[in-house]
């Protein structure tokens, strides 16, 4: 049986952990116990909030806390901890630019509840309740203060999490390039990432997947594993020992070099466990 004590593995959530169609694979979940039972330490980093994803922590086995907020947090449901929060300390002048700027995006902040919601729309109201997320709604003077994320998100086509990956309107994936981009030279000091073609998160400064699962390896004394499939998973699997991607990730985490293992859906997580215990065999 091969020990896996010496490894943190690190998955990114939506399209690793998950099929395409937000469905975590039978073979991951076994895999990870198989792990966890000869001394891995497991967790998922995902740029989900605590609110969204909630309903879903039941489904994982892990067994240190999760990293959640593109790195922003951790959170442990079992004990209801939050730590190593990053707050946005400009939060009421950067939700202010934000709002009129881009009034045509939809705005809204996650909290540590809830997803504190700006203006009408039932299709997205729709979208948080089929996702089993708390929401609140709030103006820019009831929000309450500070917050740990800020995101902008395209148009809803229906109430499901796969449209902001599969549905990508070419002129509306430009507006997002073209709102990154000025964020980024009007706000140098925040971080601005790529949840998925049509979502931005912007977070306080240096906060990122990379940071937050290198300090965990560290406090835990063991040598970091990371997969992910995006954008917003680039600064862990650099930051990693040994990096991973599912076979149909996105062409910049390809083109970074990581190793890759099969499409998502066929169980990308299990193929991790599996090369390390090559590896542990191979010492």
């Amino acid at each position: 049986m091969p020990d896996f004590s010496k490894f943190l593995l690190l998955a990114d959530f939506d399209r690793t952990l998950t099929d395409t169609e937000s469905r975590i694979p039978a073979r991951n979940v076994e895999a990870i116990r198989a792990f966890e039972a000869q001394g891995g330490a497991f967790t998922v980093a995902t740029g989900r909030s605590a609110p969204m994803f909630r309903a879903r922590e039941s489904l994982i086995p892990y067994n240190v806390p999760l990293i959640l907020y593109n790195g922003g947090a951790c959170y442990d449901f079992r004990t209801g901890e939050l730590s190593e929060a990053a707050w946005i300390e400009e939060g009421p002048a950067l939700l202010e630019y934000l709002s009129r700027e881009f009034p045509d995006l939809n705005l809204e902040v996650q909290g540590e509840k809830y997803h504190y919601l700006f203006g009408e729309l039932p299709l997205r109201d729709a979208f948080y309740r089929r996702a089993e997320t708390d929401i609140a709604h709030v103006t820019l003077e009831t929000i309450p203060y500070p917050i740990l994320k800020a995101s902008l998100l395209g148009t809803y086509f229906d109430d499901s999490v796969p449209q902001f990956f599969t549905i990508c309107p070419p002129e509306e994936v430009a507006r997002f390039d073209f709102v990154q981009a000025k964020i980024e030279a009007d706000w140098p000091e925040l971080v601005v990432d790529r949840a998925a073609p049509r979502i931005l998160d912007i977070q306080g400064p240096g906060v990122n997947k990379g940071r937050a699962a290198r300090a965990m390896a560290n406090r835990l004394g063991r040598a970091l594993v990371c997969v992910g499939d995006a954008r917003n998973d680039l600064s862990m699997l650099l930051e990693a020992d040994l990096a991973f991607a599912p076979a149909d990730c996105e062409q910049a985490v390809r083109d970074a070099g990581v190793r890759l293992v099969c499409p998502c859906g066929d169980g990308a997580v299990a193929d991790v466990i599996d090369a390390l215990a090559r590896m542990c065999a191979a010492d």
